[in-house]
C-alpha cells in the first residue's frame, strides 16, 4: 500500500466514525441493540405501525434538518416497527435498525402497542426523558438533553460536540 492510499485509508476510517457520531472509541459506531447503546448514545426510540407511516417520515424529516446536533448529542434514531425491513430511516442523523426480535422486545418493555405511534427519548444509562405521541423537533430535544448532567458534561471536555 502506498503512503497516499494509506493516509487515504485512515481519513476514510475517521470520517465514518465522524459521521456516526461515536460516542467514545469503545462504543459501536452501528449498534444493533438498546444495551450495545447504554453509557454511549441517547436512543430516540420511534414507534410506528409500519415504515411508511407519514409521522415516522416526519419524525426523520425533523431529525436530519438538525444533523449535527443530533451528533453533537449522540442521539441514535432507532425505529421500531412490525415489519423491521421497510424502515425509513435519515440520511444524515446517526441510525440503527435492531432486528425484529429485538424491535418486539423493545415494544413490550416500554408497553407501546403494535398499531400505535410513540417517540421516546432514552438518556445514555437508559432513562426514559421524554415520551410523546407526535414527532418531536430537534429544538425540544436539544434543549431536553441540555439540562442532563451527562451532557453538561460533555459540553465541559475539551474538543466536545
Amino acid at each position: 500500500m502506498s503512503g497516499r492510499s494509506f493516509y487515504l485509508a485512515i481519513l476514510v476510517l475517521v470520517l465514518c466514525g465522524w459521521l456516526h457520531a461515536q460516542a467514545r472509541p469503545t462504543c459501536a459506531v452501528v449498534p444493533r441493540s438498546l444495551a450495545a447503546m447504554k453509557d454511549c448514545y441517547r436512543p430516540l426510540l420511534v414507534f410506528s405501525a409500519n415504515g411508511d407511516d407519514a409521522r415516522l417520515k416526519r419524525q426523520v424529516a425533523l431529525l436530519d434538518a438538525a444533523a449535527d446536533d443530533m451528533m453533537d448529542r449522540f442521539v441514535m434514531f432507532t425505529p421500531i416497527v412490525p415489519d423491521g425491513r421497510r424502515v425509513t430511516t435519515p440520511a444524515d442523523s446517526p441510525y440503527t435498525v435492531l432486528s425484529g426480535e429485538q424491535m418486539k422486545a423493545v415494544r413490550e418493555q416500554f408497553h407501546v402497542a403494535a398499531g400505535d405511534f410513540a417517540v421516546l427519548l432514552l438518556d445514555e444509562d437508559g432513562t426514559v426523558r421524554l415520551r410523546a405521541a407526535n414527532p418531536v423537533n430537534a429544538d425540544r430535544l436539544n434543549a431536553l438533553i441540555d439540562k442532563t448532567p451527562a451532557r453538561q458534561a460533555e459540553m465541559l471536555r475539551p474538543h466536545a460536540n
